[in-house]
Order: structure tokens, then sequence, then C-alpha cells
């Protein structure tokens, strides 16, 4: 299983940085067809005798409201609501594409991992594929490469293998921590690929010219620092700051050799101007007009105007904001549906990294410093592909999370005498184990 889930994320990479990705058939890409042989073998096998045990109930419960409610928006607008520019037939694939999918991505990367040996493997695949993609990115910003739509836009920033530089930005930002994370529980040769990794992540980063993922980064950085801040020794923090800030110095030197102008005009210059509506790029009067139509009609506060309907309003762009997308199509369900589905995995990982022995805390403590990194930065735009990507890593770290709580030491039970209850002792309590 855990080589048909690492093909799985070769061809995740091959369709996102390569525009690769022919199908079996019209529509069905190879990639989704994997995905659908997964379910299936996977509903197969438990079929068949092996046991079968439903963990992490709250996030199938998140899902399965926001896919039912998403679905139900949907049929609304279709059967009874008339939305001129509404394309029913593109909004179907769109849902399933953005819904059901990625709870599927979830389900076959935590199902289909049984083992610490499996989800280990498969998780280092996955970190690798996105490495493999931003050395693309880079190759091809440089001109050692031409693929296509990773090529950089206009403006000169770098756009990757999502196809625009704000979302390529957010998915760099998960990146980052997990690959840094991997870097420190690796010993020998590994830890300095996996550092190497690391530092071109981070010039990616640089390059995206992304402000929304700066801050992302910056944000998960302090929240990471003050969560296992217990785990931290004066020590650990000089050695490692040293040698971050040190390559963090050499790598924004050679990234300003070509993002120098570039850099210092949308970073510099735009944190330190006055005028709001420039530094955010116009965000804060896109959420402005979005907000006042939803209190033109009080009700989509509660309910949204339904499944994609965004796209059919008079609005000129993107939302650029996840969690409004989330609540203007879906009102106040979709929205709390969405937030836990980030707030389960981000507990979850926490309580078994409480728990988990040694060789497990640092993956998991790097997954939840990489979704407070993607959370935030999920704040300054409205995801589409990146989220495939994020939900096969939530599957196989939540695999590692579960396991971390099956490898608690349990408490040893001692066989002791049964012996009568006497009038003192009406619980049987005689005969404690004495140190």
């Amino acid at each position: 299983m855990r080589f048909v889930l690492a093909t799985l994320t070769l061809f995740l990479t091959l369709s996102s940085v390569f525009q690769w990705d022919p199908g079996p058939a019209p529509g069905v890409k190879i990639k989704n067809f994997l995905l659908y042989l997964l379910v299936m073998g996977l509903v197969f096998s438990y079929a068949n005798g092996n046991r079968f045990k439903i963990q992490l109930p709250g996030m199938n419960v998140s899902f399965i409201v926001l896919i039912g409610y998403s679905i139900l928006t949907y049929l609304a607008i279709v059967l009874f609501i008339d939305y001129p520019r509404y394309d029913m037939l593109t909004s179907a694939f769109d849902l399933k594409n953005r819904a059901v999918d990625y709870m599927l991505f979830f389900l076959v990367f935590f199902y289909g991992t049984r083992s610490e040996k499996d989800a280990t493997f498969v998780l280092k695949c996955l970190l690798l594929s996105w490495v493999i993609s931003h050395a693309v990115a880079v190759l091809d910003a440089f001109g050692y490469v031409q693929i296509g739509d990773i090529e950089r836009r206009g403006d000169g920033r770098v756009q990757g293998a999502v196809g625009e530089s704000n979302q390529y930005g957010a998915f760099v930002a998960l990146t980052l921590p997990a690959a840094v994370a991997m870097a420190v529980a690796s010993k020998g040769w590994r830890r300095w690929g996996w550092a190497a990794a690391s530092a071109l992540t981070a010039g990616t980063l640089l390059m995206t010219v992304s402000r929304g993922a700066f801050v992302a980064t910056f944000v998960a950085t302090v929240f990471g620092a003050y969560l296992f801040r217990r785990y931290l020794s004066l020590g650990k923090i000089f050695t490692w700051g040293l040698m971050t800030g040190s390559a963090m110095v050499v790598i924004l030197l050679l990234v300003s050799l070509s993002f120098g102008d570039l850099l210092y005009e949308r970073v510099v210059s735009g944190f330190s101007t006055k005028d709001l509506g420039s530094t955010s790029s116009g965000r804060t009067e896109i959420w402005t007009t979005a907000i006042e139509m939803m209190f033109q009609h009080p009700q989509t506060l509660l309910t949204g105007f339904g499944w994609n309907a965004y796209w059919v309003m008079p609005f000129r762009y993107s939302p650029h904001n996840y969690y409004l997308a989330q609540w203007f199509n879906l009102g106040l369900p979709g929205l709390i549906c969405s937030v836990l589905l980030l707030v389960i995995p981000v507990r979850t990982a926490l309580r078994s990294f409480a728990v988990a022995p040694n060789r497990l805390r640092i993956p998991l403590a790097g997954f939840v410093v990489a979704t407070v990194a993607y959370a935030t930065a999920t704040f300054f735009v409205d995801l589409y592909v990146p989220w495939i990507y994020f939900w096969a890593y939530a599957g196989v770290s939540m695999r590692l999370a579960m396991i971390a709580r099956e490898a608690e030491p349990q408490p040893v039970a001692v066989n002791q005498p049964v012996l009568a209850p006497q009038t003192g002792d009406p619980y049987g309590w005689i005969g404690a184990v004495r140190h």
C-alpha cells in the first residue's frame, strides 16, 4: 500500500509541475484514478476481514457535514435559485474536486498507512515531491528550464507549480516547517540533505515575494516556539538560531541578486506605507464588498449564497481569503466546519506529541507549525490546488499521531492474590502493590 501511495505522490508532482497527467478516460486523470483505486482497495481490504476502527470522528463528521451542506446548497441553486452566470456542470465538478476529493485524499493517506514504517516512508516521499517541485520552479525562474505554467508571472514573481504566486507562497509556507522538521529528525548525510532542501524551500519562499506567506511563516515560527518552549534549551536555540540566521542571510543575498528590487518594493516599501489599501493589494476593499453584500441579504450570514456562488457575483477578483470565501458560499455551517478541519488535526497532533516517543515528536511538531503557517496564509488567499497536498500531509501525519498514542507506555498490571473483602475494606483493595 505504501508504494501505491508513493506512486500517487509521484503523479501529484508530475501533474502539477510538469503538466503531465494523462488519464485512462476523458476527464479522468491518473492521480484521480489512483485515488479512487486506493479507496476501492481500502474498502475491499477491510471488507475481507481486516479489522477496521473509525478514528478521528471529529474530522470525519466535519468533512461529511461540509460536503453534505455543499451538495445541499448546490442543489438549491440548481433547482430554486436563478444565478444567470452559474454553470451547473462546472460547479458540480468543482464540488467533487474541492470537497469530495479532499476528504478522499485524507482518508487514503490516513487509513492506507497502517504502520510507523509505512507512514514515515510516505511522508518522506510526499515532502521530497514538494522539494522537487520547488527546485523545478527555481530552475525555471532563472531560465535553466521552461515548464509552461510555472514560469515567472509578469511582475517577476515565481508562481511555481500552483500557477499563482500567492497560492504558491502558501504552499511553500506549508513545506518549510515540514522540511526543517525532517532535517532535525534525520541523522548523518540525510540531515544535510534535508537541510539543503529546507534552504531551497526558504529561497523559493522569498522568490514568491508573497507578503501573506512571509507573515504566515513568521506567525507560525513564533507560535511554534511558544508551544514547544519546554523542549528548547538555550543551547539548542543558540545553535539552531545561529545556523538558521546565517543560512537565511546567505539565501537572502543570493535571492536579492535577481529579486532585490521586487522584495524591496513589495515588502519594505509596502509595509512602511500608511496606505492600508496599498499594503493589502486591495484585499480590504474586496473583503468589504463581499461582507456588505452578505449584510444586504442577512440570511446569507447563516446560510451563505450557495456552493461556488462567489464567482457568479459581480466581483472582479478572487476573495483572497479562504475563510471569507467559505462563509460567503456556505454560511456559518461551512465556516465552522472549515475551521474545525484545521483545528482538529493540530489539537490531535499536540495531544499525541505529549505522549509520543522522541522519534515521532519532531514530525508531529513540524506538522503543527506547518498547519499554523498554512492556516495563516489562507487568510490572505483563497486556495485551490495546494489543498490536495495539505490533506495528504494531514492524513499521514494523523496516522503518526495515532501510532504515537498506541506507543504510549501503559501501566504494568501486577498479579495480585484475590482476597475476600473485609468490613473495613469494602472495595477489596487489600494487598496493594508495595514499593
